[in-house]
């Protein structure tokens, strides 16, 4: 089941989607808009909703996808994905019934490019979106969805978003800060996992980076902390 959990673990960034993920035994798909994303990083991000600065649009960086962080970060080795996945519908098409209505579309689209690494206890995940409005979008989902529920294939899933203090990171509009609990069955067994998450923007374009725990555990809001912030400074150039 290790081998799965990166592709889970990506998953997760949807919200339900890890626990819904898990239950039905299969891995979010690739985004079939992967390579259109790609292409997409040449286009205008939309403005931040909440930044006053400006209400001037930013443009996304065209090579954003090749500044992706890997490497040895926070005690993790980070790996580049092989392919990004479709975090805004991963589970289209799948037997997912989920409330409130809405809840497996985050608001987390444009991905270009995401790297991944698997702990101990879980995985941590890091992505990259040529879309500043993630983090505002984002956020109205984790205020709608914060305790959902349904199943998937007729095993029962639930979540609950918490939205946390968000650290001071220099340069970074709209950062957002959450912990996703979760708790499915796989394969007839209980399943719980604690993520911890950070979604801000910068220049244009959007960080991702999160640590889930899949034994319940806390996660390490250090360990996100040091990697989301390793990554802007990369962006910064």
């Amino acid at each position: 089941m290790f081998r799965r959990f990166p592709h889970i673990a990506v998953a997760s960034l949807a919200a339900l989607t890890i626990g819904l993920s898990a239950c039905s035994n299969t891995t979010p798909t690739a985004s079939p808009s992967a390579n259109q994303q790609t292409t997409s990083r040449t286009s205008p991000a939309a403005t931040n909703p909440e930044s006053t600065a400006d209400t001037a649009q930013k443009t996304a960086d065209p090579d954003l996808a090749s500044k992706i962080l890997t490497g040895e970060v926070a005690g993790v080795t980070l790996k580049e994905m092989p392919e990004i996945p479709d975090l805004d519908s991963a589970l289209k098409g799948a037997d997912v019934q989920v409330e409130p209505d809405g809840c497996l579309n985050t608001g987390i689209t444009q991905l270009v490019a995401g790297a991944t690494s698997v702990t101990q206890t879980g995985v941590v995940s890091l992505l990259l979106s040529s879309d500043s409005s993630v983090p505002g979008k984002y956020k109205e989902y984790a205020q709608k969805c914060a305790s959902a529920s349904g199943t998937v294939a007729g095993s029962p899933v639930k979540q609950s978003i918490e939205k946390q203090q968000a650290p001071a990171v220099e340069g970074v509009n709209d950062l957002v800060a959450v912990v996703v609990t979760s708790d499915s069955t796989v394969n007839g067994k209980a399943l719980s996992t604690k993520a911890y998450l950070l979604i801000g923007s910068i220049n244009g374009n959007t960080v991702i980076a999160q640590l889930l725990n899949l034994n319940g555990g806390d996660p390490s809001t250090e360990t996100v902390t040091e990697i989301f912030k390793a990554q802007v400074e990369k962006l910064k150039g």
